[in-house]
């Protein structure tokens, strides 16, 4: 074994013996720093969790085996982070604090693998279109109604008024809308447009005294479509400005769309005269997407991607993303991004530094099961445990089957899952008790009422 001065120049001897690209050598080895040479251990360390997974799950035995071979015997490797490390240990190796800045910052930076994401990108054609959404039993209504206004030159759905939490496909169907109008019928002229343009269009329309122009703009169209209209809360003139576009496209029996954050009638700081205009045709929310839906669009999106992913990563994507559909394609896109830096399969351990990398530490703890069945008891005076328990008397019944439909609903979990947390009951068992209250939901407005108020009671209290 030749002579080294320190472990740092051991390291740096064992780095030039990796075969690996100049890119992954410079994302997942290069940002590494030896620590100590410890009899037959070796330390290593890494600011970034997610750089360390990745160094650890794909070249960890690689620096191993080279270690070894260069210090004529066998060694254990332990590659640390950041939150491996106590603040006494960090002075005592003289570590100092930074900034994780993730994989993208490192991407950004890096023209050739910028190129290689972009042709990737390119390649996957993931448009925002009919053909890539998916259609589960928490988007169907919006969906249909979509397709119902391209396929169809007068509905009655209008306006068309979508509405769900951000990330989980609102703007997705606007433009899918708004392609496939343009592909069926390329002589009509549709606006697409988010609230926060059409004010900016109308205040600059007012100090270049072209007030005419902005009207001529907005009432020459064919179609209009207009993305977070929630936007226009508190902006007096401007909401005056949309009742009177609204007007006008509407007796003249053009099709109008509108998405939202919340239902007209949660819509602070806007005149009623334009809340009722929203209700004026069908209203459509989307709620997060069901364990089987989520699967979908995990497999679709690798699919587009020509990514064979093993199913526990589908299955761990899934139950790890809940509550986004921006999340989940994120996922993908971030695999995707790994592969054509590393050339490495997608594995279970490259699943779980993904979703760490996207999920942030400052979002909410999630609901409990346990929270959302005393909360459902309460409100039919039965107990927890007469819940989770064999009993079949109607109230308990009715009880059991709300709690695991908010269950689904708001936590996301999947049927197998909710199975379990119910006395082990079945898949099919699960499926029957959420398609009973979703029946019963399209039915019965006051138990609607009271199934959206329970939700939206967990749900806030959990902010």
């Amino acid at each position: 074994m030749c002579a080294y001065n320190s472990f740092a120049d051991i390291f740096e001897e064992v780095k030039k013996r990796l075969t690996l690209s100049p890119t992954a050598m410079r994302l997942w080895i290069d940002p590494i720093r030896p620590l100590k040479l410890n009899n037959n251990q070796v330390l290593l360390y890494v600011n970034s969790q997610f750089v360390r997974d990745m160094a650890d799950n794909n070249f960890s035995n690689l620096m191993r085996d080279e270690f070894s071979n260069l210090l004529g015997f066998e060694v254990e490797l332990k590659i640390l982070c950041d939150k491996d490390l106590t603040p006494e240990q960090k002075q005592h190796y003289g570590i100092e604090e930074d900034t994780e800045e993730g994989l993208a910052k490192e991407l950004e930076d890096d023209l050739a693998v910028k190129t290689k994401l972009d042709k990737s990108e390119q390649e996957s054609n993931y448009k925002h279109t009919f053909d890539t959404f998916i259609v589960g039993d928490n988007n169907k209504l919006a969906y249909a109604a979509c397709k119902a206004i391209v396929q169809e030159s007068n509905t009655k759905y209008n306006p068309l008024f979508i509405y769900s939490q951000p990330g989980l496909g609102k703007t997705h169907l606007l433009s899918a809308v708004k392609t496939e109008m343009e592909r069926l019928h390329p002589e009509m002229h549709i606006i697409y447009t988010t609230a926060d343009t059409f004010t900016d269009d109308f205040v600059s329309s007012i100090r270049s005294n072209r007030t005419e122009e902005f009207k001529a703009k907005y009432h020459n169209c064919d179609m209009l479509l207009v993305d977070d209209i929630q936007f226009i809360s508190n902006k007096v003139e401007t909401q005056q400005e949309m009742f009177h576009t609204f007007n006008y496209l509407h007796d003249q029996n053009k099709q109008i769309i509108f998405t939202s954050d919340r239902p007209p009638k949660e819509m602070n700081g806007i005149e009623d005269r334009l809340i009722s205009r929203f209700e004026w045709g069908l209203l459509a929310d989307i709620t997060p997407p069901e364990y089987e839906t989520r699967v979908a669009i995990i497999k679709r999106k690798a699919e587009l991607f020509k990514i064979d992913l093993p199913d526990n990563v589908t299955e761990y994507l899934a139950d790890k993303l809940k509550t986004n559909i921006r999340q989940l394609e994120g996922a993908i896109t971030k695999i995707n991004a790994l592969m054509v830096v590393t050339g490495v399969t997608p594995t279970l351990n490259t699943a779980q530094s993904v979703v760490r990398d996207i999920l942030s530490n400052h979002e909410p703890i999630p609901v409990t099961v346990e929270k959302i069945i005393n909360e459902v008891a309460k409100a039919y005076n039965v107990s927890a445990d007469d819940i989770r328990s064999p009993k079949r008397s109607a109230q308990i019944s009715i009880a059991r089957q709300v709690a695991i439909f908010v269950v689904s609903r708001v936590t996301g979990l999947s049927y197998s899952l909710i199975g379990e947390e119910f006395g082990h009951r079945d898949h099919s068992t699960i499926v029957y008790a959420i398609t009973k209250v979703k029946t019963i939901l399209e039915k019965d407005p006051s138990f609607k009422s009271m199934v959206e108020d329970l939700v939206k009671s967990i749900s806030l209290n959990n902010r």
